[in-house]
């Protein structure tokens, strides 16, 4: 039998930490997680490496940035899909080495963007990402729907489906409780919830307002990431979403009482979600706090809270760490400060209680105690950031020109 502590990762789409509560310390909205929080280790300023899931799953399953070929920010969602596969193809995930170690490894997620299609699927025994019973796959041309009718016929079916960004969490649960009853000791769980992704539509017993205001409001949002009558609608989304985050405590709850409380239980978000701010709805496309500072909280492990900036491309190290008894390791893990960054290209580096924010028209620099609404009047500290950006670009270049020097030599067929 393999040495180590079962582990289980549930991801939580979409997941801002101002809104679950654990952040100041409250409980109303998600008790369950607080209660985590309460007995457990918090990391105050986890940061994903980017602000979608493509951009942070691939980073926080194999400790790993991506790194394309010159030329290759933007792009086209073809393009981002191959990018996605390369790097899931090249890279070995925790799951891997979880596998490797003798463990028991099983997935279940509802995001198709980290499903099998892209690679995620290495290193699990199990893995079930649904969408083979996608009704909706009919409707895309070229493994894309590019018209606003296409669109909302395919969110019409996955909706009627309860299919994509449409499954609830309850759709997964029983082959899940299924499997951990089953699976031998220790065993590494991944669950990707979607739950609180737009569109935010929970169930009546945790919708606290009508749904005539939640549906044209996610409406709106699913026409363009610029809202409509915003002043109307926001905070109907807003309670829409803080429903979500309820509903998915309760999987949270559920979970615990099903493989009790010898796993090393993990949950953090893969981006946050941004609700107005700096212009923004959804996620994407900035790298501001709302859409970056995600929460991360380990339960059944070590305790406390750390205030430096962890990037979820540590994550693969804190859980093997975490499982072999390793407690000291969070404190190993953090860094002065971090990187994400986004296709369009956007930068930013994230310190304890700033950041700056590089993009190709613009250089943001914020003290993070006053918020994101003004920008620092620091010269220092603004060179220091673009000295880091510079850094992190060259850095990425070089490693851009080795792998299509690497990729033009093997298409020479000289190796």
């Amino acid at each position: 039998m393999p040495d180590g502590k079962s582990v289980v990762l549930v991801t939580i789409d979409s997941f801002r930490t101002d809104y679950c509560g654990v952040a100041a310390g409250e409980g109303d909205t998600m008790p369950t997680l607080a209660s985590y929080a309460e007995d457990g280790l918090v990391f105050e300023n986890a940061i994903a490496p980017g602000a979608a899931t493509f951009d942070s799953a691939t980073s926080f399953l194999t400790g790993m940035n991506p790194v394309e070929r010159p030329g290759a920010d933007g792009g086209s969602r073809e393009e981002i899909k191959t990018h996605v596969r390369e790097h899931m193809t090249a890279r070995r995930s925790i799951a891997e080495e979880f596998s490797e170690r003798g463990y028991d490894t099983a997935a279940f997620t509802a995001n198709p963007w980290t499903s099998r299609y892209f690679g995620f699927d290495a290193g699990f025994d199990h893995f079930e990402d649904f969408m083979e019973e996608d009704a909706s796959s009919g409707l895309l041309e070229g493994g894309e729907q590019k018209s606003t009718v296409g669109k909302l016929m395919m969110n019409a079916v996955n909706w009627w489906q309860g299919q994509d960004m449409f499954m609830s969490w309850e759709a997964l649960a029983d082959e899940i409780t299924e499997w951990t009853a089953d699976a031998d000791e220790p065993y590494f769980l991944w669950v990707f919830l979607v739950d609180s992704h737009l569109p935010y539509l929970p169930p009546p017993k945790y919708r606290t307002q009508s749904r005539l205001k939640t549906y044209p409001a996610n409406m709106g949002l699913f026409l363009g990431r610029d809202l409509p009558f915003e002043s109307a609608l926001h905070d109907v989304l807003t309670t829409a979403y803080e429903n979500t985050l309820k509903y998915t405590d309760e999987f949270l709850s559920s979970l615990t009482d099903e493989v009790g409380d010898d796993p090393l239980f993990v949950v953090h978000g893969d981006h946050g979600e941004a609700f107005g701010e700096h212009g923004m709805y959804g996620h994407g496309r900035q790298l501001y706090d709302p859409i970056v500072n995600v929460p991360l909280v380990v339960c059944n492990g070590p305790s406390g809270r750390i205030e430096e900036p962890f990037s979820l491309r540590r994550l693969p190290a804190l859980l093997s760490g975490l499982a072999r008894g390793d407690e000291t390791i969070p404190d190993r893990l953090t860094e002065p400060y971090v990187f994400s960054s986004t296709r369009m290209p956007n930068v930013s580096v994230r310190g304890k209680d700033w950041k700056y924010i590089w993009s190709p028209d613009k250089r943001e620099l914020y003290d993070l105690t006053d918020g994101e609404d003004t920008e620092l009047d620091h010269e220092d500290l603004r060179a220091a950031g673009q000295d880091l950006v510079e850094f992190w670009q060259t850095s990425q270049s070089e490693k851009e020109r080795v792998i299509a020097a690497a990729a033009d030599l093997a298409e020479s067929g000289r190796v």
